[in-house]
């Protein structure tokens, strides 16, 4: 099939439907738990341009019913600060060490979840400063180690809003993130035919997976999300800093 033997899609298919789930019913997620399980059959080079497709098409199939429910004036000041600290992050991994950057970072999300899980909540909306700085910290952690989202999710979970608003502006966070690094990628000429081709075999699973994840954050309770998103946090944190202390040894 184009290249790929009917088992491998099969079983790729089904490793980026459970990854799409997660990513339809938490609004983020598709790349962390997706790269790793795609990783057992292809080359790093040819998963990450294909994620990044398919994360622009699965923001595409729920943008427009989330629309409504973004929350800008916390969403904008985030995006604004991610484009400054990008750049500074890329800038800082060529001084510091990227596994002692993933220690560092897997650490503060292990934290970050822990707060989160005893409670921890904004006590009101914090100012558009300070969003924008949760903001910029996203973008640090994404240049200097490919992490973009811890903050920007704990952010958006902390803070006082509903959670389907909270959950829209991850996804559309999230969706801006994927185009920027698919323009940055097809730029550095790493959006390769093979990369496109297997994307295009994948969007069958992303679709199904993304709307069964969609239809089941339909019917969750708030509760129910925030355990959800605290647990792939948590489990964000813990990679990361277990990937670190193996690079550092």
């Amino acid at each position: 099939m184009l290249g790929v033997s009917l088992t491998t899609w099969a079983l790729s298919s089904l490793c980026i439907f459970l990854a799409a789930f997660i990513r339809g019913f938490t609004g983020f997620g598709l790349a962390v738990v997706g790269v790793p399980l795609l990783s057992l059959f292809f080359a790093p080079a040819e998963i990450v341009p294909s994620i990044m497709i398919l994360a622009i098409i699965a923001g595409l199939q729920l943008i427009p019913k989330i629309w409504h429910r973004v929350d800008w004036k916390l969403l904008l000041p985030t995006v604004l600060g991610a484009a400054i600290g990008t750049p500074l992050g890329t800038w800082l991994l060529a001084g510091v060490s990227a596994d002692v950057m993933r220690v560092l970072i897997g650490a503060a999300v292990l934290a970050a979840s822990l707060a989160v899980q005893l409670g921890f909540r904004f006590a009101r909306r914090p100012h558009a400063g300070v969003s924008a700085g949760f903001g910029a910290i996203a973008g640090l952690t994404g240049g200097a180690a490919a992490m973009p989202g811890p903050s920007v999710i704990f952010l958006f979970l902390a803070v006082p809003i509903a959670h389907e608003a909270g959950r829209a502006s991850l996804i559309l966070f999230f969706q801006i993130s994927a185009a920027m690094s698919a323009v940055s990628a097809a730029v550095g000429g790493l959006l390769a035919v093979q990369s496109l081709i297997l994307g295009a075999l994948l969007v069958p699973a992303m679709l199904a997976g993304n709307y069964l994840g969609d239809r089941v954050f339909d019917k969750a309770s708030a509760k129910t999300y925030r355990r959800m998103v605290v647990l792939l946090l948590a489990g964000l944190g813990a990679v990361a800093a277990i990937r670190g202390v193996i690079g550092l040894i």
